[in-house]
């Protein structure tokens, strides 16, 4: 069950499972794009603007700088609010590529003519 919005968009198929509607890249905030990514990171959805969780996860990877990663990690494992502060900026690093990637995806298939 998706608790946001709908919002995919048609892209390349990297997965088999994969299907797209079409929106365009204008109409969508920040927090509907976050909403999509949740609902998939959580398995509520296969994709998220057209690319499955393997994807999405292999971005991550590559989208992150060593220390930006270690303060997720930090985040993630620790309590302490000295802790998450220390972790915040790499957290907002992570939200703010994740939003790029997306974002890309949805000017991709509005260059396609997929919108």
């Amino acid at each position: 069950m998706q608790t946001h919005p709908i919002v995919p968009v048609v892209a390349h198929n990297h997965c088999e499972h994969q299907q797209g509607t079409l929106a365009a890249p204008f109409e969508i905030d920040d927090e509907a794009i976050v909403g999509m990514l949740c609902d998939l990171f959580a398995r509520r959805t296969n994709t998220a603007f057209g690319e499955c969780l393997d994807w999405w996860l292999e971005t991550l990877q590559c989208d992150l700088h060593q220390n930006d990663a270690a303060g997720v990690a930090l985040v993630v494992l620790s309590k302490w609010p000295f802790d998450l502060r220390v972790g915040a900026p790499g957290v907002a690093t992570l939200r703010a590529n994740l939003l790029t990637r997306a974002r890309m995806l949805l000017a991709r298939g509005a260059r396609d003519g997929a919108l």
